[in-house]
């Protein structure tokens, strides 16, 4: 055996065309072996990596100045991620506009948040403009963590492409200025007739003590989930809801959600005495905190840890002020929270054909090492030193002279938390403790929709013209531009236009989720 290799051996070393022939060969069938083997990360790769992977991403600011690649909390997440970021900050005023804009091209970025699984998104993801990441899932430790019933909440035809930003399920409320509640003499809301006479006393009541009639009660703005909230205090269901007879029947086509809908008219109506902001619907998210942290206005129904942004900004300003907060206010069906999906958002990876298993693998790892320690405290609080100080382990806001707060602004936005929120914990005050309890609460009262896990085909068909109808139909009626009979009028197109089919579609759904 031994006196045959060693003939072998000759023959190949004096036949080197021979050798050269079957080596190709050979590398041929173990690149096919590879790329056979598509879910597998190109982990022998990256070891030899020493040049940062480029990556574009693009998602939502909130602030007018978010953070560019020149921040160093910018180099040092790409430091520890070893990668070259390229982050498309697009305003979330008008991000939807520009997310469809861009589904529609063959230029997506690496990275993408998607905001909703509209039909734009959907079609997009049937014609392969995504990665599906489901079976990738197992090699990637904090990414293959994910939570199950978000991940079935993400899945189009069965397949998971998204990432999902993870946020608890109770955390809507309403911030308001607990100074100028004490200066007018009332205590916190529990009704939704005491939250009234809360945002009438912001506006009559001179709640800055300063003589002038210059403040207002409600800030509102272009988004929709602060009506959705408030509509939810009256009964109204979260999308979809059961009536009498077993039957899913969408929010819009409830006596509550008419009834909520003649209550914000009330507080738009009096906009003279400015229990409201005017043109609220064009104005823009980004500046939401604006009004409140001017002492224009009191109050802002949202997310509850909005105060914590809120606090932080007023305190570096100087502005002299006590934040409260509460979950929600009982109507007539009690104490009712609009629960979230839990996600905000979620990521995709560009489906692009030229992408290689590699690349793919390198995207995921870096979406992977996002959810590290590391980069999450990076992410969340800054650089240590420059932007917060840790005092008995934990983080004390304390940003550093001459240090602007845009180096860290809005990159939050890239936050997943999966498996959990990893990030170092804030020195607790009686805000944060506030926000925490308050969650808790509404866990307990949580208003979920029924249909959150269908895939409805009308609605990715129609949905677009579908929700457009009813929210326009839902601002008009607020600000007086419809009665309540022209209302009605636009749901009999609703109906007509794909809605009976929708309504039809859901409940099939219904009844067989439920076998």
């Amino acid at each position: 055996m031994l006196r045959q290799r060693v003939v072998c051996m000759r023959r190949l070393k004096n036949h080197h065309l021979l050798f050269l022939s079957v080596n190709f060969f050979i590398t041929i069938l173990f690149s096919s072996c590879l790329q056979s083997n598509m879910f597998m990360p190109a982990q022998s790769s990256l070891k030899n990596e020493t040049e940062p992977f480029p990556i574009t991403i693009m998602t939502v600011s909130f602030t007018k100045n978010p953070a560019t690649g020149d921040s160093p909390v910018v180099k040092a997440i790409e430091e520890f991620t070893g990668t070259q970021l390229n982050i498309q900050w697009v305003s979330n005023s008008s991000y939807e506009d520009q997310m469809n804009l861009i589904l529609a091209t063959v230029n997506l970025p690496d990275v993408m948040l998607i905001t909703s699984k509209s039909y734009s998104v959907v079609n997009a993801a049937r014609s392969g403009a995504f990665v599906e990441i489901g079976p990738r899932l197992q090699n990637y430790k904090n990414l293959r963590q994910m939570n199950r019933t978000v991940m079935n909440n993400l899945l189009i035809d069965n397949k998971l492409y998204g990432i999902p930003r993870m946020r608890p399920l109770g955390r809507y409320g309403a911030v308001y200025r607990k100074d100028w509640l004490i200066n007018t003499g009332l205590s916190e809301p529990k009704t939704i007739e005491d939250f009234y006479d809360m945002l009438k006393a912001f506006t009559y009541g001179d709640p800055d003590n300063n003589t002038l009639n210059d403040t207002y009660g409600l800030i509102l703005t272009s988004s929709p989930v602060s009506l959705d909230i408030i509509q939810t205090w009256f009964g109204v269901p979260n999308a979809w809801g059961e009536n009498e007879a077993g039957e899913l029947i969408p929010a819009h086509l409830t006596q509550e959600y008419i009834e909520s809908l003649k209550f914000l008219r009330k507080l738009y109506e009096l906009y003279e005495e400015k229990l409201v902001n005017r043109d609220f619907w064009l104005y823009d998210p980004a500046l939401f905190n604006d009004p409140f942290v001017n002492g224009q206005g009191g109050c802002i129904v949202d997310v509850l840890d909005r105060a914590n942004t809120l606090s932080s900004r007023m305190e570096r300003l100087g502005v002299n002020a006590e934040i409260g907060l509460f979950g929600t206010v009982s109507g007539k069906k009690g104490l009712r929270s609009l629960s979230t999906s839990g996600y905000n958002g979620f990521y995709v990876i560009s489906g692009n054909s030229t992408k290689s298993e590699y690349e793919i693998d390198r995207i995921l790892q870096f979406m992977d090492k996002l959810n590290e320690r590391e980069v999450q405290d990076l992410l969340y609080h800054g650089i240590e030193g420059r932007h917060y100080i840790i005092r008995n382990g934990v983080v004390v806001r304390q940003t550093a002279e001459g240090v602007s707060e845009s180096e860290r602004n809005d990159l939050s936005m890239l936050l997943t938390f999966i498996p959990k929120d990893f990030t170092t914990p804030v020195e607790t005050n009686e805000l944060r403790r506030k926000i925490a309890e308050i969650q808790s609460e509404n866990e307990k009262i949580l208003v979920s929709n029924p249909a959150e896990t269908f895939t409805s085909e009308i609605y990715y068909e129609k949905g677009n013209f579908l929700d457009g109808l009813i929210n326009n139909a839902r601002i008009k009626f607020i600000i007086g531009e419809i009665d309540e009979t022209e209302f009605q009028d636009i749901i009999e197109i609703w109906l007509e236009n794909g809605g009976r089919e929708y309504i039809r579609e859901i409940n099939r759904l219904y009844r067989e989720n439920k076998r």
